[in-house]
């Protein structure tokens, strides 16, 4: 792994084989040939296991031998031939690069590896949400048609399971995804003022994440503000329309992905022009809830301890939180419940609220997982979200952001 002072690091092959070898012991737990992996717009696994981003990659990886990638566009195999693929040709992972219908790659590659009548498992067909996966339907028709012997084991849960505990190389570049979110946050800060339109603060956001190399996890950066101000998408860009313009009294709130090298990191920056007693009580109520996460956080507990504690702060302060408070990332697999102490409001009188939604499952905290820290307090439809990026170390929790864990005034 390079020294974490390297301005652009970059996973080695060493990591590669600890990946592929993850993949090869679910294999073996389930008696498995081979392994298909597609990537999603959320979790590229396509690019985890592959080492580099192309379009519609998918890898197939064989219990023996070499695994092979393939793409569905044709163009691909020409960018190894041009300048920057043939600086990069050392550090390729898989050498073995195929192109076509990508149901009929799959079956051949099947065929070559002789496993076209065994059992593979597939990773990208469902997730822990219902909605999880990232393989449509019609696709998966094909692929199926084209592989009728082959009996398909979905390990998608599986193996995002195995990726909750980092490894040294990927806890170093989780800390440099969050370095990068920090200099964003330092951006955020410094372009949200009164007068602003709401496009030119997340263009300079997302520049910044841009210019050191990182990039965002999509859709990319959830962006609003208004007085009151909910958390929720911009509601210009792909619908149209003019972007709000900042104004006193308002506030501004970001959920801001900055990632690299596939491991994403978030920063729940918020910045309210003029603060008031409202603003404080929020800004304070979710400043208690993220210092009960940290102070909870560290190997052995459960999930549901971390969030139990960071749920105490926002009952006692009678406000409500509507995100999850913590979830895990890079795989974004396990969040919190939300739509907590909102039901039965006055403030919400009136509005479609839902009963808690629950967690999507509990488990031990380990070493080396990371996760995203984003308790919001509400009260009606005003809120403050703050929070950073924090890995479970032995001795605990390590913080790796500092301007978003607080909610920031600016006087207009």
């Amino acid at each position: 792994m390079p020294p974490a002072r390297t301005p652009f690091p970059r996973p080695t092959l060493h990591e590669r084989d600890r990946r592929w070898a993850v993949v090869r012991e679910l294999m073996d737990a389930d008696d498995l040939s081979g392994v298909v992996a597609f990537g999603s717009t959320f979790d590229r696994t396509d690019v985890y296991l592959a080492g580099e981003a192309i379009p519609g990659g998918i890898v197939a990886i064989p219990r023996d031998g070499e695994p092979a990638l393939l793409s569905g566009v044709g163009a691909v195999a020409l960018l190894r031939s041009d300048d920057q693929g043939r600086r990069l040709a050392d550090a390729r992972w898989i050498a073995d690069l195929r192109t076509g219908p990508p149901p009929l790659l799959i079956a051949e590659v099947l065929r070559t590896w002789r496993i076209g009548r065994g059992r593979v498992g597939v990773i990208g067909l469902g997730g822990a949400s219902p909605f999880g996966g990232g393989i449509p339907h019609g696709a998966w028709e094909m692929i199926t048609a084209a592989t009728p012997d082959v009996e398909w084991v979905d390990i998608t849960l599986s193996f995002a399971r195995a990726r909750l505990v980092k490894s040294p190389q990927e806890q170093e570049l989780f800390r440099h995804a969050a370095e990068i979110g920090e200099h964003a946050s330092r951006v955020f800060l410094d372009a949200a003022r009164v007068g602003a339109r709401e496009s030119d603060v997340y263009a300079a956001v997302e520049a910044e994440i841009t210019r050191r190399g990182g990039h965002s996890a999509g859709p990319g950066m959830i962006l609003r503000s208004g007085n009151p101000a909910f958390g929720g998408p911009i509601e210009w860009g792909w619908a149209g329309g003019e972007p709000p313009i900042l104004r006193p009294g308002d506030s501004i709130g970001a959920e801001i992905f900055a990632c690299w090298a596939g491991l994403e990191s978030q920063q729940q920056m918020h910045v309210q022009f003029g603060s008031d007693d409202v603003h404080r009580r929020l800004a304070d109520a979710a400043r208690a809830a993220y210092e009960a996460g940290v102070a909870a956080t560290r190997p052995g507990v459960l999930f549901s301890d971390v969030y139990a504690a960071m749920h105490a702060e926002i009952v006692a302060a009678d406000v409500w939180s509507r995100p999850p408070v913590v979830q895990t990332v890079s795989p974004g697999l396990y969040n919190s419940p939300m739509w907590v102490n909102a039901q039965g409001r006055a403030d919400l009188d009136g509005y479609p609220i839902p009963g808690v939604v629950p967690a999507d499952g509990d488990f031990e905290l380990r070493a080396g997982m990371a996760f995203a820290f984003q308790p919001a307090a509400l009260i009606g439809l005003r809120q403050v979200c703050i929070g950073g990026a924090v890995l479970v170390t032995a001795g605990g929790c390590e913080e790796l952001n500092a301007l978003a864990t607080r909610s920031h005034i600016v006087e207009p």
